[in-house]
């Protein structure tokens, strides 16, 4: 009898041990009550009332004139084939009107990859200086694009171009006007494989072609912008050698064709065709760095005349490996010399025309 009642004290006891903790956890699940539920309803009504109070946009009844200027720091990359370039440069505003922060109110028009642009500014609130207008500072590093052109490659020059307008107001109310120091470039920078010209800073009003939907806009509205310019261009005589050395050696050796008797027609075949191949190959591999582009630059056009060179000194090789079939052999080498002299002339004057006009386009 002692046995069954222990045994079953021993049960209920376990089974007590069990509820409690589930209990619990039951009670931790249940429901929000009524007071939460009403919280949250009066926190979401209160939002838009928060946003219905929140301060108009102010007015500025006077055109406000704001003062720019720009160190170029440094230029760490040029992307050809993407047309993009990273710059890390210092903008500067001064300006008296403390209504308005053109400082943070400024936005690049020709900024690449925004994500990843970083922009700081030197001090928290704009500085006051002692002839009572407002000075910031702004640090900013990112990617900046401009369409190549590379009509000339490679005596081409380019352009590197950072420009910005306020977001906020149109030109007939704010105004950029060039500080003294302008634009100024860090003389210890280095742009490997580029030479940098004069820096240049421009200000001109840029109308837009639209109303961005805005009703209450009887016209598109102008923005007064920036454009801060640093020309670039690559070294001449490097490139020369780089890029136009090879296809010059190909067309010597290319030359061979001719000055091997026409007897031997399998060598001057070989010659042909494997100048041929040579030429294709350096323009595969120039053609990897440069972009997508639909027309020819300078390097493409000497290309195609060395094609065309090759492909006549083929034609003319077959042409007197039937004279020599003929037992015509004095008549087929005054062929081959007659072929060598005009062909070379016409490749090198046409090589050389078309770099003339490249250099004097620039």
């Amino acid at each position: 009898m002692n046995h069954k009642f222990w045994s079953r004290a021993l049960l209920l006891w376990v089974l007590v041990l069990f509820c409690v903790p589930l209990t619990q956890v039951f009670a931790q699940a249940e429901p929000p009550g009524v007071e939460v539920v009403a919280e949250e309803k009066a926190k979401a009504e209160a939002e838009p009332e928060k946003e219905a109070e929140a301060e108009p946009e102010k007015e500025i009844t006077e055109h406000q004139t704001v003062h720019v200027g720009a160190f170029l720091n440094d230029i760490q990359t040029i992307d050809l084939k993407l047309h993009s370039y990273l710059v890390d440069v210092y903008i500067w505003f001064r300006w008296q009107n403390p209504d308005i922060d053109p400082a943070s109110s400024f936005e690049f028009t020709n900024a690449n990859d925004s994500w990843g642009h970083v922009r700081s500014a030197n001090w928290e609130a704009p500085k006051l200086l002692p002839d009572g207008s407002l000075y910031q500072v702004v640090h900013v590093q990112g990617r900046f694009s401009r369409k190549f052109l590379l009509y000339n490659y490679p005596f081409d020059r380019q352009t590197i171009e950072v420009s910005f307008e306020d977001s906020v107001w149109p030109s007939k109310q704010l105004g950029y006007v060039e500080d003294a120091e302008g634009f100024t470039v860090n003389p210890a920078m280095v742009l490997p494989g580029y030479r940098s010209e004069a820096a240049s800073l421009e200000i001109r009003d840029f109308q837009y072609p639209t109303k961005f939907g805005d009703t209450r806009a009887l016209e598109p509205e102008s923005y007064s912008r920036v454009t801060l310019r640093l020309p670039i261009h690559r070294p001449r005589g490097t490139y020369a050698i780089k890029l136009l050395l090879p296809v010059l050696c190909v067309i010597a050796c290319a030359s061979l064709m001719f000055v091997l008797k026409p007897t031997y027609v399998d060598a001057r075949l070989s010659i042909g065709i494997t100048a041929l191949l040579t030429i294709v190959a350096l323009q595969i591999t120039l053609n990897a760095d440069m972009p997508d582009v639909d027309y020819l630059v300078l390097m493409d056009k000497i290309y195609v005349g060395a094609y065309l060179f090759v492909i006549a000194g083929l034609a003319v090789v077959v042409r007197t490996a039937r004279m020599v079939e003929s037992d015509q052999l004095a008549a087929a080498i005054r062929v081959h010399r007659r072929a060598l002299i005009g062909l070379l002339s016409l490749f090198l004057l046409g090589t050389l025309t078309l770099v003339l006009i490249a250099l004097s386009r620039g």
